[in-house]
């Protein structure tokens, strides 16, 4: 699904890459035009870089293509002659009268995207993500007109109805899905992907997702249950679960829930993950039943949300429980424990059966000699934006110091990092991260690569912990740990 080129940077390469670019974008989704208009981007990009990054030397260039059901973002990154594209604002008057087209790469790369960020990471080079919604029509497009989305006549059904038919999602499926999406939560359900049929087709096709549907008898949708799976190791989250509110209590979220851990165990995945809402206990009941153990907790996951039936208690902000379930018996401990949150992580590991106690040849490394290695993702719809460090490296510090200051070009709500828990020096990572403005999260299982890393938050709004309520005892504690270090954060400031 993802793609990922390093090419030398010549211009030869530029005409390949761009033809790679439009055929990549379309098997993704995107329509023929969106797709040439992300072709003219890259070409506009590297054409810059090949010119004017490397005048006379060799170099290279770097290239991500990423997915997700709402867009497609390209990422180059290039550590070719540092500039300033403040400099370089392109001007139509002296274009025309002075033959001065300075700026009108970046200024076309602008017009032609919906969003282009430039990062400088200073020593770690220069990046830049171009990025490109999808437009599919809506729910309410592609609905016959006059059609009943409220269902009048279904607490009347409801009750007739005894039998279910619960089957694996297909594409076929999509439009019946949004249907019930929007019958049920109106504009209140978080995740905007679902009311567009086509953005649920394209994500099912591409198995960037699978999930389980519930129809009666007669065929109505009533039930539906995901998971999505992680683009960077084996598991998934479990989520977009909704029943329409005439056929709820009747077991219909179980069956489906006991679907998923099946389809996910038959697919091989190491583990399974839900975010369930601090606002929502019964979310983390749920999770709780069915054995998923609660790891971190994650605040202002998105923004500000009012949830249909809920109205009255809208939040400023949304944080979640990461509660996690594994579906593997090859989970072992880390080698090294964070100092200052050990005894807390203990504790979370301790909640489930596995895993095992590290064994004595997994011994802790130290890549302070290697390459610092880390990778920013961008949600530009919840605002918010995860580091994720692969090898800390001998220019950890300021290797983070110039992404976090490249960050300040996006106005984001959270950020977080993700720390490996292989290595030596994430006591000291930990340290020089707490001065900078973040504060525990908690245990990440088998995010990355399979391995567990420590998340750290730095959060940008004021948090309102009253709001906040907890189920499980592990999800309190680490909710008492994160609120006195968010309440020592704000003394200091």
């Amino acid at each position: 699904m993802e793609a990922h080129l390093l090419l030398e940077a010549k211009l030869e390469m530029i005409g390949s890459v761009t033809d790679f670019t439009y055929k990549w974008c379309v098997n993704m989704g995107l329509d023929q035009q969106s797709a040439a208009r992300m072709s003219l981007c890259m070409d506009e990009v590297l054409t810059d870089i090949v010119l004017y990054a490397f005048k006379g030397e060799k170099g290279y260039v770097e290239i991500w293509y990423q997915y997700s059901p709402s867009e497609i973002e390209l990422i180059i990154q290039e550590k070719g002659e540092p500039y300033d594209p403040a400099k370089y604002t392109y001007n139509p008057e002296h274009a025309l009268a002075e033959n001065d087209f300075k700026g009108a790469s970046q200024e076309t790369v602008k017009q032609m995207a919906d969003d282009f960020l430039f990062l400088n990471r200073g020593k770690d080079g220069k990046e830049y993500r171009i990025v490109r919604k999808f437009r599919f029509p809506h729910i309410l497009d592609v609905v016959p007109a006059g059609y009943d989305f409220n269902g009048e006549d279904e607490e009347e059904d409801a009750e007739a109805e005894q039998n279910f038919l619960i089957t694996p999602v297909t594409s076929e499926d999509a439009e019946d899905i949004a249907k019930l999406i929007y019958r049920s939560y109106s504009y209140s359900y978080p995740k905007e992907d679902l009311y567009f049929p086509q953005r649920i087709e394209t994500a099912i096709r591409n198995e960037y997702k699978y999930g389980t549907i519930v129809r009666t008898e007669s065929g109505r949708p009533v039930g539906y249950f995901a998971v999505v799976k992680s683009t960077d190791s084996m598991i998934g989250e479990v989520t977009e679960a909704v029943v329409s509110p005439a056929y709820r209590n009747r077991g219909l979220m179980k069956k489906m829930m006991l679907n998923l851990i099946e389809m996910s165990r038959q697919r091989g995945l190491s583990g399974l993950f839900g975010m369930a809402l601090t606002n929502h206990i019964f979310s983390q009941k749920v999770n709780s039943k069915y054995g998923f153990k609660s790891a971190a907790l994650i605040i202002s996951k998105t923004g500000k949300r009012i949830f249909k039936g809920m109205e009255k208690s809208h939040l400023d902000m949304v944080s979640v429980v990461l509660d996690f379930l594994p579906l593997t018996k090859q989970w072992v401990r880390p080698p090294v424990l964070p100092e200052i949150y050990a005894g807390l992580i203990t504790e979370i590991y301790d909640q489930f059966d596995d895993p095992v106690p590290a064994r004595s040849d997994d011994e802790p490394v130290s890549s302070r000699k290697t390459k610092t290695d880390m990778q920013l993702s961008i949600n530009y719809e919840s605002q918010s934006a995860l580091i994720t460090v692969k090898t800390y490296g001998a220019t950890f510090e300021e290797s983070c110091a110039r992404m976090l200051k490249s960050t300040e070009e996006i106005t984001l709500t959270s950020l977080y990092i993700d720390l490996p828990m292989n290595d030596t020096y994430i006591d000291t990572a930990i340290s020089w991260l707490k001065k900078n403005g973040f504060i525990l999260s908690g245990l990440m299982p088998f995010f990355h690569q399979e391995q567990d890393y420590l998340r750290m938050q730095k959060i940008v709004n004021d948090v309102k912990f009253d709001e906040i309520e907890t189920f499980t005892d592990i999800a309190g504690k680490l909710k008492n740990v994160i609120q006195n270090e968010y309440n020592e954060l704000q003394k200091d400031q």
